[in-house]
């Protein structure tokens, strides 16, 4: 995979899904999205254009699986979109059989990817999003997973 480095400033949530649609539409299949930020920081709103701009879902289709940790959107692609805020450690991750799903063929988006740490491959690329009012989120796009 091809090193990436971006920063973007995001003003409106459309702007933010815009940006991820277009993310979304140039990601090669079996490249794994690990999401870092605080809850309310725009993860989901990220995932909800990036699985629009890949599966050509309506943003309105796609919903964090806080409760039951997966959806899956078939497409063009398939996505695997998985919210971790939940899990309790990464072997319960293993024990559901999750890991097969990061080779699976598809795009894997991991919310909370901080929770399984261990389990993310180098090639992971890491999308870190801040808020900076409310409206306004920085976006860090970068190839690897943070240290």
């Amino acid at each position: 995979m091809m090193d990436l480095f971006k920063t973007l400033s995001s003003f409106s949530e459309e702007q933010t899904m815009q940006y991820a649609y277009t993310f979304g539409q140039s990601l090669p299949l079996n490249s794994i999205v690990c999401f870092y930020g605080d809850l309310g920081a725009g993860k989901t709103t990220f995932i909800k254009g990036l699985v629009a701009g890949a599966t050509n879902y309506m943003p309105t289709e796609v919903n964090s699986p806080t409760f039951v940790y997966m959806n899956i959107y078939e497409g063009q692609k398939t996505i695997y979109h998985f919210d971790l805020y939940r899990l309790p450690h990464a072997d319960e991750f293993l024990g559901m059989g999750f890991e097969d799903l990061l080779y699976a063929n598809g795009i894997c988006c991991i919310e909370w990817a901080e929770r399984i740490q261990a389990l993310i491959p180098p090639h992971a690329i890491s999308v870190e999003i801040q808020h900076k009012g409310e409206n306004r989120r920085n976006i860090v796009i970068k190839s690897g997973k943070p240290a």
